[in-house]
């Protein structure tokens, strides 16, 4: 057997990073570099691989030695602006992408991280002109997309927001979407399933085109009867190529929309005590406040309904038995962002002008089920529930546990399944019980928390059927603060 050469070393380390093995690519890339220390591949990919495992001073460091190797890089300036972005250096990574956009002018990417950049610095304006011109050079760029609905929502110009993020959807979910092989088009649960039928017979119910949604159902149901499920409702199979071919025009698709407009008055409660509320926040280190009756009863009544009717639950992977809708991908409307706007100009001294970066709705399709601990990656984190008091069977439960000890120096958000190990164990260093702060489910309660705490799903005990199952709202603003 001849002897292995260096680029089969690097197409083995390859073969790891592309997989996902990023511990066994770091540990071959190392070994690469032990023999060509300044090899500016290796070192840019392992640099990547570093940003991608939480340590973006270490990644930088792999990015300058890659560069002082190769000085026109572009790949490796355009995560190195990534790099020093996490470090919050922002000015130096504004100059690493002018740097990258001059080596590779024609390449969305650098435009779309310098966009992402002047975005963090409050820029709205010019973070948005430059993922316009990301999308120029790429109208199907979807990260350069949904960041131009963020920055245009973040400077006040919430319609052509709207614009943005119905592209979007178009893009992750109309006739020809730009990644057809996306998982949520080829897998199902059971858990999926059956929910579709519950809102395709609710849908005919309400008179909603009766017809063709009792037809839907009925189809989902064949699907259902036919199909081997594994024991777990919750666990993804693979669609058979004859179910796609059956469903697969409906399937995870947005086919039906209901209106959420704009309010012509504030969509929040008039009659909320902002200044107790306000107060409430400031003395409850670091941030928590909840209270009740957010919204007025027309601006819950109707976010309710867009909620209920909508067919925008298309992620059912994140968490077992819960379904998710998010802001570019469904469930942007013109209240939700009004409803974000209202909390900023309402709140200014727990907002501070802090943009919203991101919603999303849970649906929790086990009535006794709830989310695990976890943080957000944010500055100020809204929890806010929308189902009837009726549906929860625990009245003192089913709300939000909040923990008050602070995480220790240097934590990093990683995933929601990864984090919940590590943060258990740190938690259960205090066993008082006192560092933690629980708040029972209410319709249209909220709750108002400083992103850096950790928190989870209180014990939950919800009826079943369609209309009750119990529904979040999540809505995060700026940037978390380490």
């Amino acid at each position: 057997m001849p002897p292995r050469s260096l680029d089969d070393d690097i197409a083995a380390a390859l073969n790891h990073h592309r997989s996902g093995r990023l511990a066994d690519a770091a540990a071959a890339y190392r070994v690469i570099l032990e023999a060509y220390p300044g090899h500016p591949g290796v070192l840019h990919n392992l640099g990547v691989i570093l940003a991608q495992t939480g340590d973006p001073a270490a990644a930088l460091d792999r990015f300058d030695r890659a560069l002082a190797a190769k000085p026109d890089y572009a790949e490796a300036h355009m995560n190195r602006a990534g790099a020093l972005r996490a470090l919050g250096r922002f000015d130096e990574a504004l100059a690493s992408y002018d740097r990258a956009i001059t080596i590779a002018p024609t390449h969305p990417e650098p435009h779309n991280g310098k966009g992402e950049t002047l975005y963090r610095l409050g820029r709205f304006e010019a973070a948005a002109g430059c993922h316009e011109r990301a999308l120029a050079l790429n109208p199907n760029h979807y990260r350069a997309r949904v960041n131009l609905g963020l920055a245009l929502n973040a400077a006040g110009r919430r319609r052509e927001a709207l614009d943005q993020f119905r592209t979007t959807l178009a893009l992750r979910r109309g006739p020809n979407p730009v990644d057809p092989a996306h998982y949520s088009f080829h897998f199902a649960s059971r858990t999926k399933i059956r929910h579709d039928i519950e809102q395709f017979r609710y849908l005919a119910a309400a008179g909603s085109d009766p017809d063709r949604f009792r037809a839907l159902a009925d189809a989902y149901e064949a699907v259902e009867r036919e199909m081997d499920w594994p024991a777990d409702d919750a666990e993804l199979v693979p669609l058979p190529d004859d179910v796609r071919v059956h469903i697969g025009q409906s399937f995870n698709r947005p086919i039906h929309l209901v209106e959420a407009p704009e309010l012509p008055e504030s969509s929040l409660n008039p009659d909320l005590d902002v200044a107790a509320i306000t107060r409430r926040y400031a003395e409850t280190a670091p941030g928590v406040a909840s209270f009740d009756d957010l919204l007025t009863p027309e601006a819950l009544r109707t976010l309710r309904q867009f909620l209920l009717e909508s067919t925008i639950w298309f992620d059912f992977a994140h968490i077992g038995g819960f379904l998710a809708a998010y802001l570019e991908d469904g469930m942007a409307c013109p209240l939700l962002l009004q409803i974000g706007e209202d909390l900023r100009r309402t709140f200014p001294a727990i907002f501070r002008g802090q943009p919203l970066n991101q919603a999303w709705a849970f649906k929790c399709l086990h009535g006794k089920r709830g989310i695990d601990v976890h943080a957000d990656a944010a500055a100020v984190s809204v929890n806010f529930w929308v189902t009837p008091d009726e549906a929860n069977l625990a009245p003192d439960r089913g709300g939000l546990v909040v923990y008050t000890r602070l995480p220790p120096p240097g934590w990093t958000i990683k995933d929601y399944g990864a984090d919940v190990a590590a943060i258990r164990a740190y938690l259960g260093q205090d066993d008082s019980g006192s560092a933690r702060i629980t708040v029972p489910y209410r319709q249209n309660r909220v709750v108002l928390f400083d992103s850096v705490l950790f928190h989870e799903s209180d014990q939950v005990d919800f009826k079943s059927g369609y209309q009750n199952h119990r529904i979040n709202i999540t809505m995060l603003f700026g940037e978390r603060r380490d």
